[in-house]
């Protein structure tokens, strides 16, 4: 006799009757040396420093607020980090919020100016940095104009843009 695979297909979907069982992460144990050290009282203590970038939420917010500086969009606008090294982007590195401008988020049937810039290489490189600082100070002359522009923007603006600004002129 020959079973059939429809006859073994299953008629009704399985369920769970109980919840999986998460295991809990053992502890974890100090090291001798560790140990050691906080006996003798010489143990290191890390503290996370204060991040040398400016970084904010509101005033990404902000800028995500503002219609598209690419083609003008209202209500579909993010804050979008500008991608210049020299300005300090790296491989898994973003610049500081002082230099973010609003572009638009991908729509259906649509890339999206976001995407544009980040991801799809279609502005040339040449271009592209050119038009990052041209988006960048008018998205800051609108702020400046709102009122809505922090200091501490401000004060990465002048450290780092105007000199790039400055060599890329001279």
């Amino acid at each position: 006799m020959m079973i059939r695979s429809s006859q073994l297909a299953r008629r009704t979907p399985l369920r769970q009757k109980t919840p999986m069982r998460r295991a809990e992460p053992a502890p974890r144990r100090t090291g001798l040396a560790q140990r050691v050290a906080l006996e003798l009282g010489t143990a290191p203590v890390h503290r996370r420093g204060e991040s040398s970038v400016f970084r904010s939420l509101a005033h990404r917010q902000i800028v995500a607020s503002l219609p598209c500086i690419r083609c003008r969009r209202q209500m579909r606008s993010q804050a979008a980090h500008l991608n210049l090294a020299a300005l300090g982007k790296g491989k898994g590195l973003k610049v500081s919020d002082a230099f973010l401008v609003p572009l638009c988020a991908p729509d259906l049937g649509a890339a999206g100016c976001h995407y544009l810039l980040d991801q799809s290489g279609r502005i040339p490189r040449e271009e592209s940095a050119a038009l990052q600082i041209r988006w960048l100070k008018l998205t800051r002359t609108t702020l400046q104009a709102r009122g809505q522009w922090p200091a501490l923007a401000e004060a990465d603006y002048q450290k780092i843009v105007i000199p790039y600004i400055d060599r890329c002129t001279a």
